[in-house]
């Protein structure tokens, strides 16, 4: 009931405003005001009604419309050009509408020379307050979307760094550094030369996450020779039950940093390795992805929310609207990641 109100007295605004412009540019332009009668006043007032509110409705869609499909931040000229286009040719429809309605009200219609004129000052009048009101729309509408993008770049920043963090945090988390220092621990006595192998690959692995915490992006080709780093410690706690082919061809193109790692370290988490059910990840590419893909026997107990994965969606929402695809068929969990080229963070329009 309330919106209800609000809607009405914004009509009635509008129409109060419609009227006295209309009134007023008859009195300053037109009549002067001692032959300025109640039935000039009257048929002035619907005029400007019929007019004025044809303009303002037709010119509000025009203007709502173009902010879906164009809008200003996306690409200026052309929201430009089309604004101007659209809006200058509804006007002129609308004055040669109200031309024609004047001509067939009056009785005996028009002379050729007042129809001219009347035109010429309508078409005046239309043209300087469609130019008035665009300046200030345009400036408005620009200042309001920019302000928009601002605040929306400082979140996705905030956004970005917290997935960086969180991303980061898990790598280093207790679980991992105990059974890197369990699997230390048993080499040392068993096999040193592995152990010191084992030391290195482990310098290899959190020397490339400190070094990418804050990177946006890396080459395939640092994340696989992350990813082959981090493997070889994982294969030296699970031996021969864990099984990872790598067979990644573009190796030029842009990755998102601890992305692989992490899908692996998932299928690591999340299934039985075992002599019975040996784990075996593949991970390759296939036009425009790589792909990560595992056999499935699940333990049972374990249950994670899927953060991990969410947390790839998101930051790859940041750079490209390819969809990172996961499914789950045939006893094959599968997820793939886009490449991408080059690299260009997206905003208010993701492509």
């Amino acid at each position: 009931m309330k919106e209800n109100i609000i809607t009405i007295k914004k009509i009635l605004l509008i129409l109060a405003f419609l009227v006295i412009i209309g009134n007023g540019i008859v009195l300053l332009l037109v009549i002067p005001p001692d032959q300025f009668t109640f039935g000039i006043f009257l048929t002035n007032t619907i005029y400007s009604i019929l007019f004025g509110g044809a303009l303002a409705a037709g010119i509000s869609w025009i203007l709502f419309w173009l902010e879906k499909r164009h809008p200003w931040l996306k690409n200026p000229l052309k929201r430009l050009v089309l604004q101007l286009t659209l809006t200058i040719g509804y006007s002129l429809m609308i004055v040669g509408i109200m031309i024609l309605i004047m001509a067939l009200w009056l009785e005996g219609g028009l002379p050729p020379e007042l129809l001219y004129e009347s035109s010429l000052f309508m078409i005046q009048v239309v043209l300087f307050f469609l130019l008035l009101s665009m300046l200030v729309t345009h400036v408005f509408l620009f200042f309001k979307n920019w302000k928009k993008s601002v605040v929306l770049q400082e979140q996705l920043k905030r956004e970005q760094l917290a997935l960086r963090y969180e991303t980061l945090k898990n790598q280093v988390n207790p679980h991992f550094l105990f059974n890197s220092l369990n699997s230390i621990s048993s080499l040392i006595k068993s096999d040193p030369a592995k152990a010191e192998l084992f030391v290195k690959k482990l310098s290899e692995v959190f020397r490339y996450v400190l070094e990418q915490k804050d990177n946006e992006i890396t080459t395939v080709d640092a994340e696989l020779s992350f990813l082959e780093s981090y493997v070889y410690l994982q294969k030296i706690r699970f031996g021969d039950n864990l099984v990872v082919n790598l067979d990644v061809m573009e190796r030029n193109h842009f990755i998102i940093p601890l992305s692989l790692q992490m899908l692996v370290e998932n299928a690591i988490k999340h299934n039985v390795i075992s002599k019975e059910f040996p784990l075996t990840i593949s991970v390759y590419s296939k036009e425009g992805y790589v792909v990560v893909t595992n056999n499935l026997k699940k333990k049972q107990a374990l249950n994670s929310g899927n953060t991990g994965l969410e947390n790839i969606r998101s930051r790859y929402g940041f750079f490209t609207s390819k969809p990172v695809i996961i499914r789950e068929d045939d006893g094959n969990f599968t997820v793939e990641i886009p490449l991408f080229e080059a690299v260009s963070p997206i905003n208010a329009d993701r492509s």
